[in-house]
């Protein structure tokens, strides 16, 4: 069973496989003024690969592009990885208007013409959280369960907060998405093997890695992968070749060789040769690897290209002697995941979004949580300015202050309370003051203990005994 694409919607489950939570917050929750989660993609299994390795060159500087004053668009997190180019969106224009801004950013930076329009598919809301989630834990990816793309979704993260166009709902979602992929390792064998798009591509060659050498072209962090696994597999005998000229650097920090002459001779010495450039110009050209191949008869030379924009020319592979592994073939021979751990892994992923969503809710209240807390400190600080300035204040004097405070600060409520009462909401009005303060009432108290109503709106607070005149300057300078 392959278990690398899926075409049904997640569903919440808590707990019990089968069973839906009805729980989750409402959708309009990540689709509203405050909150608008948007996410837009090319695929390779929506697209192809050569729709993204086709996008791939327009990445760079897109968020901070998309992230511009006028655009609607509060932030922006890029994910460029071998078989995906997607874009998070905390925006709050239309998705029709997003994805017409996506589309004019990549063609614009691409040269292409409106005839060649992109294809994006759309996801919003809480489904962009699904999907999110799903992606962190790599039950998304070529190869299910792989750790690499968790390390991308981490540094696109970085990427975002360094360029400004992190917003907070993106950054609590993806810090989300990546505590859950953590316990997705953890608690699951999905990566217990160190399956990655770079494992299942050295896997094809079937080499005696011991006694192979390898020419690494590149050295971004995915040459680091390719580096950590060769070395898994008892491979010493590695150099790199960059030519941006990093490659003594890269070499000095992960224990390899460093090419200092040209990829012709490196080419020579090389039993296999892995890429993972992708800068859009391949590096490995048809003409240059048949000069390799015709200064060294009767030895074969093995190309892995793991790079989205391609490093090897599509031709390389039909070079005598010469076998090309590319993406295209690595997505024909990724293994298989186990049924039980995927289902683990959805269970540990549906208790992460959960959580996000209860978290994301929460934080609905925040602007009355700051209301609540001006509106309180504005009262504290005119009691303050109301006390004796340039000698200390007497206990007489500061207990006169506080009770003046209390009046203030529980007046509005106690003359609700009778409204709400009159108006048939006492029940509600009484679970309102249990949730915030606290309070449970004694409703079966005699009348001749409970406040009378009609003096709720009157100078005098009913509660504090304290007489309301003194602060009658204050409410009139206010009014004014």
């Amino acid at each position: 069973m392959r278990l690398c694409r899926r075409s049904t919607p997640r569903r919440v489950w808590c707990g019990v496989v089968g069973r839906r939570s009805d729980c989750s917050p409402p959708e309009d929750l990540l689709n509203s003024d405050t909150v608008a989660l948007h996410l837009f993609s090319i695929h390779h299994a929506d697209h192809g690969l050569a729709a993204v390795e086709r996008v791939a060159p327009a990445v760079p500087g897109l968020a901070k592009r998309l992230v511009s004053p006028g655009s609607g668009v509060r932030g922006a997190v890029v994910l460029s990885t071998c078989n995906r180019v997607e874009i998070y969106l905390d925006a709050t224009e239309t998705p029709r208007t997003l994805a017409t801004l996506i589309r004019e950013e990549l063609t614009s930076h691409l040269f292409l013409g409106r005839h060649d329009e992109i294809q994006l598919r759309s996801r919003h809301a809480t489904e962009v959280l699904w999907h999110l989630f799903e992606v962190g834990a790599g039950l998304d990816s070529l190869v299910v369960g792989e750790r690499e793309i968790a390390g991308q979704l981490k540094r696109a993260l970085q990427a975002a907060r360094r360029e400004g166009t992190a917003s907070w709902l993106l950054s609590d979602s993806i810090e989300q998405a990546l505590r859950t992929s953590r316990r997705v390792a953890h608690l699951t064998h999905l990566a217990a093997n160190g399956r990655s798009v770079v494992s299942v591509g050295l896997d094809l060659l079937r080499r005696d890695w011991a006694t192979s050498r390898v020419l690494l072209l590149g050295t971004g962090a995915y040459a680091g992968a390719v580096v950590a696994d060769l070395a898994n597999r008892g491979c010493r005998a590695i150099a790199v070749h960059s030519s941006s000229g990093r490659a003594a650097a890269f070499a000095a920090s992960h224990g390899v060789a460093a090419v200092d002459g040209s990829i012709a001779d490196a080419l020579a010495a090389a039993d296999v040769v892995v890429t993972c450039r992708g800068v859009g110009t391949p590096i490995l050209t048809v003409a240059g690897v048949e000069a390799a191949m015709a200064g060294r008869p009767g030895r074969g030379l093995d190309v892995v290209d793991l790079a989205l924009a391609r490093d090897a020319e599509s031709g390389v592979g039909l070079v005598p002697g010469v076998r090309l592994v590319d993406l295209a073939v690595i997505q024909r021979h990724v293994p298989n995941a186990s049924a039980d751990e995927v289902t683990h892994a959805e269970q540990l992923v549906a208790e992460g979004v959960h959580d996000l969503l209860a978290k994301l809710n929460g934080r609905q209240l925040d602007p009355a949580i700051v209301a609540l807390r001006d509106n309180v400190t504005s009262m504290v600080d005119d009691e303050i300015g109301r006390l004796p300035q340039g000698r200390p204040v007497t206990g007489e004097e500061a207990a006169h202050a506080l009770r003046r405070l209390a009046a203030r600060l529980i007046h509005e409520p106690s003359v609700r309370a009778r409204k709400a009462a009159e108006q048939g909401r006492g029940e509600t009005y009484l679970a309102a003051l249990s949730e915030l303060y606290g309070i449970e009432p004694d409703t079966s108290a005699s009348w001749g203990c409970v406040v009378d109503p009609d003096t709720l709106d009157t100078e005098r607070c009913p509660i504090v005994g304290y007489d309301l005149t003194d602060l009658g300057e204050i409410r009139r300078r206010e009014a004014m």
